[in-house]
């Protein structure tokens, strides 16, 4: 062994580091383009400086400079994105929600936008030259460059230090462009019948003009927080056809109630949050003395109060951004046949009381980031299951590592995703189990309020890794309860798996454990609409 490794030393002295010595004056040049590359895509070089007042605002509330302008971009957008009304025709729609998103997320952003183009590049060559092989091609170009960017600018640990880039408006645009080119592949399949109805309402027959392209894209700020939806939902209300159209029967109701609910429902959030994090509610109570010196009761509220802090960002940008959208008629979705009643939530993100009063994992995903849930199940979900073959628990934990991904590069995301899985399938055993229990024992009140308690801290003590990100801390905050909720999950998933069913299962749940997509008011059919 001795002389073997002597004899690699010498290979590698005689002929591996003179290679390396002659490819550095190569390698230099290439790793200071990489540098500069960086540089310039980011936040730093942006036109409109940062002004006193900028400054002062985002002390008071206690926003970094980037979370601030964040912010302010979203209010701006509440008064841009509504002015697409004013126009009938198409073009000047494209155009106006094509200048007016670029416009709002520049601001917070800089030219970190420009870091968009290559995966819109990719995207919309492969429309145009292999649009039967768009889909496969946008997964492979697009998705890996998004990781790209993830590990590049260390998106997660810079978004837990109130540093904000475009990764997030990355992260937006990869579920347009691999939806897109999904959908253009669709229309290639030789037998229709392998489409599923909703794949079949939303396929592109033909390749989108780049003004419609670019518009979906950037358009109406979309890329600042979301949410996704389809392309040809957007077409058809850019050319005001479909319930947007005048001969639809009844013309579009009015939007104010619906979009003032939705703006101060925002603010409620944005005012809890403050409330909450100026008096030291925030991840670091996982590191703190005081959290490890009290019982388990009050480490698992703590847990609570710790996740409500970090849900109630998100509320807030997407409450703010459905009222945008109500405001510009896109989060309409029509008339209700039986009732006659308007139909919105084609935008909705997201619900707080059915996040908080969820009594199962599989109703969560229904009310939490409601239209990346609909993208995973209708873009991955239902096509890694084989055909004609019900989607199992390999299904499930594919789109939720897919998932994991799309967030980042982070051991706190995998073990995330990944509880998430284990959490899914625990809820339908306890569903089956349910069956073999007293019917009026699972009606009962005092039976529902111990579910919405399990779930509310489940969800929260699974998303520690989710906020921590790093596996040393998220082990560390898994362990201060000493596991007990993954401990009790795998044991009634092992026994239960022996438990036959006793009654015919609900629809199959999908990422996530959500319900077909035609449940919930943002993911409809085309032809629903």
């Amino acid at each position: 062994m001795e002389a073997l490794a002597a004899q690699a030393r010498q290979i590698v002295s005689d002929h591996a580091l003179p290679l390396l010595q002659q490819l550095r004056p190569y390698a230099q040049p290439i790793y200071q383009g990489h540098l500069y590359f960086q540089d310039l895509l980011s936040t730093e070089h942006n036109v409109i400086p940062h002004m006193p007042w900028e400054e002062q605002l985002s002390k008071t509330t206690g926003l970094s400079l980037s979370q601030f302008r964040f912010t302010l971009a979203l209010f701006v957008s509440v008064l841009l994105v509504p002015g697409i009304r004013l126009f009938r025709s198409p073009t000047l729609r494209h155009l106006y929600a094509l200048v007016t998103g670029i416009a709002v997320i520049y601001y917070p952003f800089g030219s970190g936008i420009i870091h968009v183009l290559p995966m819109a590049v990719a995207a919309y060559l492969a429309l145009l030259l292999a649009p039967r092989r768009a889909g496969a091609i946008g997964w492979c170009t697009v998705f890996p460059y998004l990781i790209y960017l993830h590990v590049v600018n260390a998106s997660g640990e810079s978004w837990k230090t109130g540093n904000m880039d475009f990764t997030g408006g990355a992260m937006v645009a990869v579920l347009k462009l691999v939806s897109i080119c999904v959908c253009r592949s669709d229309s290639f399949r030789k037998n229709k019948e392998d489409l599923t109805a909703y794949q079949a309402a939303h396929q592109l027959v033909s390749t989108p003009t780049p003004l419609e392209f670019l518009s979906y894209l950037f358009g109406l700020g979309n890329l600042l927080a979301g949410p996704f939806f389809e392309f040809t939902d957007y077409k058809d209300f850019m050319e005001l056809k479909g319930p947007w159209a005048r001969n639809a029967g009844r013309p579009m109701p009015g939007v104010l109630g619906h979009g003032l609910l939705a703006f101060l429902e925002g603010l409620w959030h944005m005012g809890v949050y403050l409330a909450l994090t100026l008096n030291g509610w925030n991840m670091d109570h996982y590191h703190s003395a005081w959290y490890y010196s009290q019982p388990l009761a009050i480490k698992c509220g703590a847990i609570c109060v710790i996740g409500l802090v970090y849900q109630l960002r998100y509320y807030f940008t997407w409450k703010i951004t459905e009222a945008s959208y109500v405001f510009a008629g896109l989060d309409f979705i029509g008339y209700d046949s039986s009732t006659g009643k308007p139909q919105w939530g084609r935008c909705r993100n997201c619900s707080f009381l059915g996040v908080w009063l969820a009594d199962s994992a599989r109703n969560v995903p229904l009310n939490w980031n409601i239209c990346t849930g609909n993208f995973l199940r209708r873009y991955v979900y239902e096509r890694v299951t084989p055909r004609n073959r019900r989607p199992g628990f390999q299904s499930l934990l594919f789109t939720q590592l897919v998932s994991a991904v799309w967030h980042g590069l982070y051991a706190g995301y995998m073990m995330f995703f990944f509880g998430t899985a284990v959490w899914i399938y625990f809820s339908q055993i306890l569903y089956k189990t349910e069956a073999y229990m007293p019917r009026a024992l699972c009606n009962s009140l005092p039976y529902r309020a111990i579910k919405i308690m399990w779930t509310t801290f489940v969800l929260n003590y699974m998303a520690c890794a989710f906020q921590l990100l790093d596996f040393h801390s998220s082990m560390e905050a898994y362990a201060s309860v000493n596991y007990f909720p993954y401990i009790l999950m795998l044991v009634v998933n092992v026994l239960g798996s022996f438990v036959k069913t006793k009654r015919a299962p609900r629809p199959p749940t999908g990422p996530g454990g959500a319900v077909p997509v035609t449940a919930n008011g943002n993911a409809h059919s085309k032809k629903s609409a």
